[in-house]
């Protein structure tokens, strides 16, 4: 909540003790937003009046400290609820989106820590702030949000020149529904929620969504015009399936060589992740690790893309073609058709281990899917490897030639694999 700054108050002394009608002491209090000083009456908690025939001056003093204190932290509590109520939309945004209110507050109403704030952030800064971020939270109406909703879909189309995807609509609204959501509790700067459910976007039409075939995950693999770290970064995420936040987190240490096992630490559940990958991937692993001089368990595995953050798809689909790769789906301009996004390189995943006959919870154990029905999503494209018979996950031990022409001593990991 916002600080109305205690120090504009005073230090709460008393600015004058005397003696009144009746020979009574009083307090004289400077009271925030007042000119004349406040009188206040001193007694004991008994409720027997201070006077100057029972001798009360030094009581009377002390009483007035303890009487002006509390007026000072009244008054100080009363401004700071009139600025919270006042309290406009980027504010409250702010607060929450830095994990500020999460500190105030704690775990109320499934406050955390945010691991999305930064994309929370923009998406607030970019689509709501300009349109309804200067206006009180409390005076937020459900015909603000629609306007909000309308000018945003306005500019981005226009800044785009393309319809904007109901996908990023639907976000802007899950985040707004979020923020209005806190507002109530434990924000408590109103009732209810103007971000009603007759708001929620409807669903983009049905695309047909890529995914890789084994040779041009090859191909890629052996294009050296293609950086070594970002074809490396390409294989784990086609070979564990995981999300790109969850591959930029993994160290060397998140790879047991001996058992050939992965544990990613970062999900966006939460949620820790432990299980075994193919030994080619393996191998590969291992000849990366001694190419970059064996380093500490600490250090990331692939630390630089060479690429802007936010831009892994453009540079995945540029690469592709750098790699001789040229197949429409994956390029397509279609209103009906995904171009290839980077999330794909785990749909790649999925849709391998289906073709390899994997079940649901082997996949799930990798992928992190809560439900059977993400993953079912895949089955399509796994009948269509089986009908153009592609035999899925490679061998990619030494499909990045610059690692495979390496003087590296990779020895069969079975061989340190316990009995």
């Amino acid at each position: 909540m916002p600080d109305p700054t205690a120090s504009r108050y005073g230090k709460g002394y008393p600015e004058w003790v005397g003696r009144g009608q009746h020979g009574c002491w009083f307090a004289r209090v400077s009271v925030p937003g007042q000119k004349q000083r406040e009188r206040f009456k001193l007694s004991t908690p008994e409720g027997r009046f201070l006077t100057d025939k029972e001798g009360d001056r030094e009581l009377a003093a002390q009483y007035a400290e303890q009487v002006s204190e509390q007026v000072r932290t009244q008054a100080f509590q009363r401004e700071q609820e009139r600025l919270s109520a006042r309290l406009t939309v980027k504010q409250f945004g702010e607060l929450w989106t830095s994990n500020e209110l999460y500190k105030i507050h704690g775990q109320v109403r499934g406050l955390k820590p945010k691991k999305s704030a930064g994309a929370d952030k923009v998406r607030l800064t970019a689509h709501v702030y300009p349109h309804i971020g200067g206006l009180a939270v409390a005076d937020i109406t459900e015909q603000d949000i629609e306007r909000c909703m309308a000018k945003a879909a306005q500019a981005a189309e226009t800044r785009m020149k393309r319809p904007w995807r109901q996908a990023t609509r639907f976000q802007v609204y899950q985040v707004m529904r979020r923020l209005f959501d806190l507002a109530i509790k434990p924000g408590r700067l109103r009732k209810d929620n103007p971000v009603s459910v007759d708001l929620r976007p409807s669903k983009d039409a049905a695309k047909l969504y890529g995914f890789l075939y084994p040779a041009e995950l090859l191909s890629v693999l052996g294009c050296q015009s293609v950086p070594v770290a970002r074809r490396v970064y390409y294989a784990l995420a086609v070979y564990t399936g995981l999300r790109k936040g969850s591959l930029s987190a993994l160290t060397w240490g998140s790879v047991n060589f001996q058992e050939r096992t992965i544990v990613s630490l970062v999900s966006k559940t939460g949620t820790a992740q432990h299980f075994e990958v193919p030994e080619t991937l393996v191998l590969l692993l291992t000849r990366w690790r001694e190419h970059n001089g064996n380093p500490k368990g600490d250090a990331l595995i692939v630390a630089d893309l060479g690429c802007r953050e936010g831009r892994e798809a453009e540079t995945l689909r540029a690469d592709l073609k750098a790699a001789g790769v040229t197949r429409e789906l994956l390029f397509s301009k279609a209103g009906n058709v995904e171009p290839l996004r980077f999330h794909d390189m785990r749909a790649t995943f999925v849709t391998w281990a289906h073709r390899a006959g994997k079940g649901y919870g082997w996949i799930s154990d990798r992928t992190g899917h809560m439900s059977a029905a993400m993953i079912q999503r895949y089955e399509r494209g796994a009948r269509m490897l089986e009908d153009t018979r592609y035999q899925p996950f490679p061998d990619i031990s030494k499909a990045i030639p610059e690692l495979a022409n390496d003087v590296a001593n990779v020895a069969r990991l079975a061989e340190y694999r316990h009995v």
